[in-house]
């Protein structure tokens, strides 16, 4: 059985702003990267994207367990 991991108020919180600042980075990425033409950047933006996607997902986890 695995340990439960507790988060005070405000480390829940600061988990919180970093998912906000994620989403916002993310939807930025999907709205410019159309508009990339240099084919190194476009794949830095899509690599970027894919990671933020996951570390998304990994916070919602996160402050899921934390507050069951």
């Amino acid at each position: 059985m695995a340990a439960k991991k507790e988060l005070a108020l405000h480390e829940q919180l600061e988990v919180h702003e970093v998912l906000i600042f994620k989403t916002t980075c993310v939807t930025k990425g999907k709205l410019f990267s159309p508009l990339v033409q240099d084919k190194k950047l476009k794949e830095i933006l899509d690599e970027d994207l894919e990671l933020s996607v996951q570390a998304i997902k990994d916070l919602k986890k996160l402050l899921k367990d934390a507050s069951n």
